[in-house]
């Protein structure tokens, strides 16, 4: 057997077993994906199997890649958070958040500056009646030394206990998450927790640097390649 025969039967086998048996379109897979997520114990993180399957269906559909780690990490904060959760920058995983923490009466907030992206997560959550989370547009804006999301007014929790930092994206500016604590530290607890995806990439570890000088922060890096971290406020 050749050596390219070789990759291809290895990553067939890394496919969630019930995507790769057969694969209808990727709306009626992420149909069932939330469906199996629903009656996941509301105490237990989702098995690997199923965030496997959510990540590949966000791929099929066009969302922006998030590791399985990562996803994993983020459920099992979720399922541990004893407060509601701010999203920056939305995705397949505000699905993810939302089931998971509105089994426990939790609210999730989701920040997006993308027209489109909001749109489309908007249909999406109607679609699967998701009445715990609330997605709120916002452009990203000067803040005069930093740029950050446009905070809406709807915003309504007073009290973050889970932070899920995923944007803006670097693209959009020279500062890139920093705006987080600035602007959002009054309506965080504490003791907030902060997940933020890309830690390892300059820009991020920039960022983190200059939390570290004006915050009392903990910082502890996970994945293979340290690509995300947790940031616990103490």
């Amino acid at each position: 057997m050749s050596q390219s025969n070789c990759r291809g039967r290895k990553l067939l086998k890394q496919l969630p077993a019930r995507i790769r048996i057969h694969s209808p379109d990727p709306l009626s897979r992420l149909d069932e994906a939330i469906a199996a997520l629903k009656v996941v114990d509301s105490t237990c993180t989702p098995p690997t199997y199923m965030i496997g399957d959510l990540q590949w269906i966000g791929a099929a559909m066009g969302f922006r890649p998030n590791s399985r780690g990562y996803l994993r990490h983020m459920a099992t904060k979720a399922v541990n958070s004893g407060g509601d959760i701010l999203e920056c920058g939305s995705g397949l995983s505000t699905l993810l958040l939302a089931v998971t923490a509105g089994r426990l009466g939790h609210q999730v907030h989701t920040f997006e500056h993308d027209r489109h992206c909001y749109q489309r997560l908007l249909t999406l959550i109607d679609r699967y009646q998701l009445s715990n989370v609330s997605v709120h547009h916002a452009p990203i804006r000067s803040y005069g030394s930093f740029d950050w999301y446009d905070i809406p007014t709807s915003c309504g929790s007073d009290c973050f206990q889970l932070v899920i930092c995923d944007g803006p994206a670097r693209h959009l500016t020279d500062s890139g998450r920093y705006g987080l604590f600035p602007v959002m530290r009054q309506q965080l607890d504490p003791k907030c927790r902060v997940i933020m995806d890309d830690s390892n990439r300059s820009l991020e570890r920039h960022v983190i640097k200059r939390w570290r000088k004006e915050q009392r922060i903990e910082v502890h890096s996970f994945g293979r390649f340290l690509q995300f971290a947790e940031i616990i406020c103490v």
